[in-house]
C-alpha cells in the first residue's frame, strides 16, 4: 500500500515539473519565430546579402573606337586606276614598238641611199698595225719551229716524237690565229681615238657592242616579219599616230 502511495507521488512530480528539454526547444522556438505558425522569415540582412549574391556583375560597354569600313567607292575608284595603268603601259609598250620600226625604215632609207657603211680608213690602219706583233709573231714562231725540227732532224741526226713537234706547231698557229680576232677587236672603232697598247678596254667595250649589235638583229628580224604582214597605208596611219602622240608628250612636258 505504502508503495502504491509513493508511485503516485512521484508520477505528479514528475508531471508538474518542467522538463529542461522541452522548455529549451520551446524557448529557441519563440526567439527565432515570430507569432503564429509555419518557416520562420529570414532576417533583412540575409535577404540584402542574397540579393546582392543573385545580382549579375555590370555590363562594361566597349568604348574603344570602331573601325570605319572603307566605303565601296574607294575600291571602285583603286580598280579603275589600275586599269588605267594597265592600258597607259599597253599603250607605251606599243609607241616603243613603232619607234623602232620607224627607226629601221630610216636606217634602209639611209643605206638604200648612202650605200653599205664602210670600216673608216683610219681604223683599218690601226686593225693592220695590231695584227703584225698579235698575229706575226705566233705564225712566224710556228713555221719557225717546224723547219728547225725538219734541220735538227736531218743534218744534225736528232730525233724528235712526231706528235711533240705536231703539238708545238698546231699550238703557235692556233695562237696566230687568236691574233687575228684580237687584233680586230682590240682597236679602237672610234676614228678620233687611237685606243691603249693593249687593248684591254677597246676589247671589252667593241665586245659589248658586237653583243648588242646580235641582239639588235634579231629584233630587227621580228619588226620585218610584222613589216611583211602590213599594208603600206596601215603603217604610214600608225607612225602618223606616233608622232601626234609624241608632240602632245612634248607639249604636256613643255606646259
Amino acid at each position: 500500500m505504502k508503495s502504491v502511495l509513493l508511485l503516485l507521488i512521484l508520477h505528479n512530480v514528475y508531471c508538474f515539473v518542467p522538463c529542461p528539454s522541452i522548455t529549451n526547444r520551446y524557448s529557441l522556438l519563440l526567439k527565432s519565430g515570430g507569432k503564429g505558425f509555419g518557416a520562420p522569415k529570414p532576417s533583412k540582412k540575409k535577404v540584402e546579402k542574397k540579393q546582392e549574391e543573385n545580382e549579375l556583375p555590370p555590363i562594361v560597354k566597349n568604348t574603344a573606337p570602331k573601325a570605319k569600313a572603307k566605303p565601296y567607292v574607294d575600291d571602285i575608284s583603286a580598280g579603275q586606276s589600275a586599269l588605267k595603268s594597265m592600258r597607259r603601259k599597253e599603250a607605251e609598250r606599243k609607241d616603243d614598238g613603232l619607234r623602232k620600226l620607224k627607226e629601221l625604215r630610216e636606217m634602209d632609207q639611209s643605206v638604200i641611199e648612202d650605200g653599205a657603211p664602210v670600216i673608216p680608213e683610219r681604223v683599218a690602219m690601226r686593225m693592220g698595225q695590231r695584227m703584225l706583233p698579235f698575229v706575226g709573231i705566233p705564225l712566224f714562231l710556228g713555221t719557225g719551229s717546224f723547219v728547225t725540227f725538219w734541220y735538227l732532224a736531218t743534218y744534225k741526226d736528232m730525233e724528235f716524237q712526231p706528235v711533240s713537234v705536231a703539238a708545238i706547231t698546231i699550238v703557235l698557229l692556233a695562237v696566230s690565229l687568236v691574233g687575228i680576232t684580237y687584233s680586230l677587236f682590240s682597236t679602237s672603232w672610234d676614228e678620233e681615238r687611237d685606243g691603249s697598247f693593249l687593248g684591254v678596254d677597246e676589247a671589252q667595250r667593241n665586245l659589248g657592242n658586237v653583243k648588242e649589235g646580235l641582239v639588235r638583229t634579231s629584233e630587227n628580224a621580228e619588226i620585218r616579219d610584222k613589216l611583211d604582214r602590213m599594208s603600206e597605208n596601215e603603217i604610214e596611219r600608225q607612225l602618223d599616230g606616233l608622232d601626234r602622240r609624241d608632240a602632245d608628250r612634248q607639249k604636256e612636258t613643255i606646259d
